[in-house]
């Protein structure tokens, strides 16, 4: 029988990515979790992380144990939160995995009203606009437009569609012929969305014409993975393509212009999801009554 205290260590080391972290996370020291995975290693002779003085990653056979006790160790949890209902309190933590516009908009305004009437429910947040795989990174449930995920999740609808909109700001556009058509944007500074801090791939912007799905690829001038692209747009550094909700009150207001309106396209509404699992805690099911549409 192995120490399922070692396993457990080996999980928080993998999804942390550092023994300082991970000690912390787990309550003890970093030396103690670093004696703790030596001492897994022997028993298993085989070594599970790469080290450096700065860096801990997984070893391919690092990898094949987490990719295959992690779930499980993820399920044995949420049973044991379970017993939350039998508590005349609700107490837990509830982790998300979600975009940032869809936490700004959507999720945390919801958990606004409620947090003050559950003190004893934590939720703890992770910003990502790449997909997440929410059981292999331990996230209790994820967040993404549309509902078309893999079988074993349930999705719940937490927001109406979502239009999205091109604009700019009118300091932007002083002098310069706005663009007509989709292509003319390639005459224009555009201010565009990195998917993820791992990877430099800029997002696609989408728009309808004549009935069809037109994808066009922009080459920002600045690109962040972040809220900031409204501010920048606001200070006049170019043309950005954003949902309607984070910028309705700029165009009502002037502050900003939309441009190409004929063309916009409107998407699905965003979902949250989870694995369809039994077990969910009272906790879980509460947030999920939150943050439902």
């Amino acid at each position: 029988m192995y120490n399922f205290n070692e396993l457990n260590y080996f999980i928080t080391i993998a999804q942390t990515g550092n023994f300082v972290k991970a000690g912390k996370q787990l309550g003890i020291s970093a030396s103690a979790v670093s004696h703790s995975i030596r001492k897994l290693e022997n028993r298993l002779n085989l070594r599970l992380f790469n080290r450096s003085t700065r860096n801990v990653s997984l070893t391919e056979a690092g990898k094949q144990l987490y990719q295959q006790i992690s779930p499980l160790f993820n399920s044995i949890n949420q049973e044991v939160n379970a017993l939350n209902s039998y508590l005349s309190t609700p107490a837990g933590t509830i982790k998300i995995n979600a975009p940032d516009f869809a936490i700004e908009h959507i999720i945390y305004p919801k958990l606004r009203d409620f947090l003050p009437k559950y003190p004893q429910i934590k939720i703890e947040i992770q910003a990502d606009n790449s997909w997440a795989d929410i059981v292999k990174q331990g996230f209790d449930m994820g967040c993404r437009l549309g509902n078309d995920l893999a079988k074993e999740m349930i999705a719940v609808k937490i927001s109406a569609p979502l239009k999205m909109a091109l604009v700019a700001s009118p300091s932007y556009l002083a002098g310069k012929d706005q663009p007509k058509q989709i292509k003319d944007l390639d005459n224009h500074r555009l201010v565009g969305m990195q998917i993820s801090t791992q990877h430099s791939t800029e997002l696609t912007w989408e728009f309808i014409e004549n009935g069809k799905i037109v994808k066009y690829q922009p080459h920002s001038q600045f690109k962040i993975n972040s809220s900031v692209r409204k501010q920048a747009v606001l200070d006049g550094l170019g043309i950005s393509w954003l949902g309607m909700p984070d910028v309705e009150n700029e165009l009502a207001s002037g502050q900003l212009v939309e441009l190409l309106a004929e063309f916009a396209i409107s998407y699905d509404s965003f979902y949250i999801y989870y694995p369809s699992r039994q077990g969910h805690s009272n906790v879980f099911k509460l947030v999920v009554d939150a943050l439902k549409y």
